[in-house]
Parts: structure tokens; C-alpha cells; sequence
């Protein structure tokens, strides 16, 4: 059983210990190859991958390693499992997010059933014990992180027990500007979802564009399921609870021992506590002189009340999408006398016409027109909406000691959360200054890209161009081409999704570069590198295997 976290454990800047499974331990043991589970025979899905055909341990997966990061392959989503081998046989095992987008409940539950094989084989364990998974990490509230947890519940229920849940500070209800941002977020979904099914969406032709891709991330669709992102995170609080140890973690939380596992211990960089890097989302050529961009915070109360009086406005929609009111328009027809529906041309808009046919209406000059232009604010909304609880990611580094080499998971942390590293230290035992989290940064080995390799999930100065172990980096990006390429705005001509720019070309070859061509992919079409299997990277069709050994 695990111990009852004290306000200690719970609190930043405090050590915490993961309570290890009870085992009988051999005197001496050493860190041992998993024993393969039986394959299951089960359809392919609709990318390619077959959960279950592969085995649980690869082909050529070495016997012993220090540790194994397993990235599947099941969508546009993220999905980790993390092995730290400890003395006796049963390895430590945390599982870092389970979600996608586009994924129905049996593709879920498949993925879920090959993580218990996976697990129970780790711990040669019998069919029908229960799958211990030491920690449950949800990095943050969005659909492509922690779906599987709603999607795939009976199997979370039924087949796993859980040792400790792991969540940000931010998704602590207890602190009253946690409870505002909540509100504010489901403030802004439900009458940006409100404002895609009213007349307003229809009238204002593209404007809306991409709000249906994006909102998927903070709710759910039919394919999932009724249950909401929400529920899920509660889901996880419960079990938690129910295993006594639950945590709310904040930047500079840390070393955490894992108990049983020698020489590795780990460090909460993010979410941050400072209200406007929390908030700092977009890069931009402000940002590089130093600037910060601000989301909700920006758009504020005034703007959703604003976005709300239009969609309950008594007036007929064909004045709302309009950008002045009536008393500061010149209509261009009035009501004939006899008010029978019919129009005549309004005398005080002739003396305009001329003007305006010349300048206004003037062929291949239509984009310079405003008339639906305030509507573009709701796209940045959703923007905002996801970026900002995107912002919020929880953010683990794990070191192992002896060597100094850093395993570094981000979620889809942007840019204030990237920033905030720079103030973010840590007490450690035996160490007489604070290790600056900037200096786990400049050792990481393994990089978990943040959010699918989008443009700003990821930063150059103080993020990428700090790490500089070259010759040993390695990048995981959770990533579905076909997915993404079906997001995103809709192209006017083709009335396609023009598809979200993931992987972000800049980014993708400056990760290249950096981690001299070891960059991973989760799509399964997308195949190793020479130099990615030269790295101890192994992959199957169900996922992709990283071993620090």
C-alpha cells in the first residue's frame, strides 16, 4: 500500500518518494530483459497499426538497460510508458498520458491492453494480476493527452493498480486562481461551440474555419465517447486518492526519489507559477526582442461577454455580423412605403455609390474589406483557449545521477513555460548551491518534443540550442501525419483542411540538426534513421522503443 502524501510531499519545493510495490528481493539481482507476453490477434487500425501483434518486448532489444522509453504509435496523441529497472524483477513503471485525437474507444482500449501485456510481462506476472503502474502522469487537460483514460476506463479500472497520480499544480481546484482559469476556459468553449452552431458561423463564411479541430482538443466528440477532457483529469484525482498518494506538482519540486530505483531522480521544471509567463504562448518577433504575448488574460471578460451579447442578441443575425450597428450604417436599400418585403434603392447611399463602386467594391481588392473581420477574433480565442491550457503542461526531467545524462518530457509546454526554467531551481541533497533547472536542460539525452513538433513547443535560446550533448540527443515526436494534415483552417478553393504545420519545417530541421538525425516519429510509415538505430531506438508498427544502457 502506498503511504498518505503529507502537505510535504505535496508542497514545491519539497522531496517526495514514490512508495515502491511490494516484493520479495534476491540478494543480488541485475536489471533484466522483460519475458515477452503472448501476441493478440487484432484488426489493424486505420493508420496501420495492429496493437498486440507486435510482442511486448521487440526483436534486438538489448537484455539490460538503465532505462526504456516507450513512445506508441497509435495516432496524433501521446503515449509513454517509462521503464526504470530496480533491484528484484519488477522494473518501475510510469505512464506518461494516454490520448489522441480521431481515435474511437476500441483503438484506445487496444493501446491500453498492450500497456497492461506490457507491464505484466515487465513483472512476469500472470495473466489476470493486475499491471502496476507506479505513477500515472497527465501532463495537461487536452483530449490528445488523456482520452484513453475515458475511452479505455473499464480496463484502467479492472487491470491496473495504481501506486501514485501525478498532475500540475494548475489542475489543484483548491487554489482559487486555478478555479478562475478553469471558468475562464470553460467560459470561452462553450460559447465559441455555442457561436459554431448559430446562424453567426454561417454568415460569417471562413471566419470560423479551424474552431472545430481546435475545440476537439478540450472536448470530447461521439467517436470518444460522452465522458469530457475534464472528467478525465477527475478520473485521475480519484485514483489517486484511492491509492493514497496524489500530487499536485510545482516548479522547482524536486529531487524526487523513486525508491528502488538507484541513481535516478526527478524534477518538476513546469507549469509556471508566474501568472504572465503562464499566459506566454506565441512566438514572435516581440518575443525575440524580449516580448511576451498574452492569451485569456488578453482577451479577458470583456471579450467573452462581447462574444456572448452576439450570440443572444435579440436583433436579426444579419445586423450582428456586421462590424458597426445600425444607427452608424448607410443601407444600400430601405423598405418600400407599403412595407410589403419589397426593397427600393435608399436615396443617401446614391451619392455614395460611386465612391464606393470605385474603391470599396473594386475587383481582385476584396480582402481589404472588414466587414467580418471581428468575427477572426473568435478564431484567436480558440487559439488562445488551446495554447494557454497547453501552457500549463506539467514538466519532468529524470536524472541519473552517476552519468549526469537527463530524460526531458515537456507535454506541450510553450513558450512561458520554456522561459519560467530560467528562474526555476532545486535543493539537492549533498549539493551545498541550487541546481538551476537550466542545467538539466543543457544534459538531456532524450528529448519528448512538445506538442507534435508545432511551431512554438519548443524554443531556441534557452531550450534547444541548450542542449549540448549532440552526439548522444535523441527527439521523440508524437506525431500523425494524416491526422494532422485533415486540421486546421479550410482552403477556399478546394474547401479542404489546409492541415496544421506539424512537423514545423524550422523546428524539424533545427531538432535534426541538433540531435545529428536521431529525431523519431511515431507515425508508423515514418521509418528509423541509420543514426536512430545506431542509437539503441527499436521500433515495431505499435511503437518505438528508446533504451539508455
Amino acid at each position: 500500500m502506498a503511504k498518505k502524501p503529507t502537505a510535504a510531499t505535496t508542497a514545491a519545493g519539497k522531496k517526495a518518494t514514490v512508495k515502491k510495490a511490494a516484493a520479495k528481493k534476491p540478494a543480488k539481482t541485475a536489471p533484466t530483459r522483460p519475458v515477452p507476453a503472448a501476441s493478440r490477434n487484432l484488426a489493424a487500425q486505420p493508420n496501420g497499426t495492429v496493437f498486440g501483434s507486435a510482442a511486448v518486448v521487440a526483436p534486438g532489444s538489448p537484455e539490460e538497460y538503465r532505462a526504456r522509453v516507450r513512445m506508441y504509435r497509435h495516432g496524433l496523441g501521446d503515449c509513454f510508458l517509462v521503464t526504470f529497472p530496480r533491484t528484484g524483477h519488477v522494473p518501475f513503471q510510469m505512464l506518461i498520458d494516454c490520448g489522441a485525437l480521431a481515435r474511437d474507444a476500441e483503438h484506445m482500449q487496444r493501446l491500453v491492453q498492450h500497456v497492461c501485456d506490457t507491464v505484466r510481462a515487465d513483472a512476469r506476472d500472470a495473466p489476470g494480476v493486475k499491471a502496476r503502474l507506479d505513477v500515472v502522469v497527465a501532463t495537461h487537460e487536452h483530449k490528445d493527452h488523456v482520452s484513453g483514460f475515458n475511452q479505455a476506463r473499464e480496463l484502467f479500472d479492472n487491470e491496473f493498480k495504481f501506486g501514485a497520480v501525478w498532475l500540475g499544480w494548475t489542475e489543484n481546484l483548491t487554489q482559487p486562481q486555478i478555479k478562475e482559469l478553469k471558468e475562464a476556459r470553460k467560459q470561452a468553449a462553450t460559447k465559441l461551440r455555442a457561436a459554431l452552431g448559430s446562424p453567426l458561423a454561417a454568415a460569417a463564411g471562413d471566419a470560423f474555419n479551424g474552431l472545430e479541430a481546435l475545440l476537439g482538443f478540450v472536448e470530447d466528440d461521439q467517436a470518444t465517447g460522452a465522458r469530457s477532457v475534464a472528467e478525465a483529469i477527475e478520473y485521475l484525482k480519484h485514483r489517486g486518492e484511492d491509492a493514497g498518494d496524489l500530487r499536485y506538482l510545482e516548479p522547482g519540486t524536486g529531487p524526487i526519489e523513486m525508491d528502488g530505483v538507484t541513481d535516478v531522480r526527478a524534477y518538476v521544471l513546469g507549469p509556471p507559477r508566474d501568472p504572465i509567463l503562464l499566459k506566454g504562448s506565441e512566438v514572435t518577433e516581440q518575443l525575440k526582442r524580449d516580448g511576451v504575448i498574452y492569451h485569456l488574460a488578453a482577451t479577458g471578460k470583456a471579450g467573452l461577454d462581447a462574444l456572448g451579447a452576439a450570440l443572444t442578441a435579440a436583433d436579426p443575425v444579419g445586423d450582428r455580423y456586421h462590424p458597426f450597428s445600425a444607427e452608424h450604417r448607410i443601407a444600400r436599400t430601405v423598405p418600400e412605403p407599403a412595407n410589403d418585403g419589397k426593397q427600393k434603392p435608399n436615396p443617401y447611399f446614391a451619392a455614395l455609390r460611386p465612391f464606393v463602386k470605385k474603391t470599396y467594391e473594386r475587383k481582385g481588392e476584396e480582402w481589404r474589406r472588414i466587414d467580418h473581420d471581428w468575427l477572426g477574433a473568435f478564431g484567436q480565442l480558440a487559439l488562445d483557449l488551446d495554447s494557454d491550457t497547453n501552457n500549463t503542461s506539467l514538466v519532468l526531467a529524470f536524472e541519473f545521477v552517476k552519468t549526469r545524462e537527463v530524460l526531458l518530457f515537456v507535454g506541450d509546454a510553450q513558450v512561458g513555460n520554456w522561459r519560467s526554467w530560467a528562474n526555476v531551481e532545486f535543493a539537492v541533497p549533498g549539493i551545498p548551491k541550487p541546481l538551476p533547472a537550466h542545467d538539466l536542460i543543457r544534459r538531456t539525452v532524450f528529448y519528448k518534443v512538445g506538442h507534435h513538433c508545432s511551431h512554438n513547443a519548443t524554443i531556441k535560446a534557452g531550450g534547444l540550442e541548450l542542449m549540448t550533448r549532440d552526439d548522444e540527443l535523441v527527439a521523440f515526436i508524437p506525431l500523425d501525419r494524416e491526422t494532422a494534415a485533415q486540421m486546421g483552417k479550410k482552403d477556399p478553393v478546394t474547401l479542404k483542411p489546409k492541415g496544421w504545420d506539424m512537423p514545423a519545417a524550422p523546428l524539424f530541421k533545427a531538432l535534426r540538426e541538433k540531435a545529428k538525425n536521431r529525431v523519431v516519429i511515431s507515425d508508423p510509415s515514418e521509418p528509423l534513421t541509420p543514426e536512430a538505430m545506431e542509437a539503441s531506438i527499436i521500433s515495431t508498427d505499435t511503437y518505438v522503443d528508446y533504451f539508455l544502457r
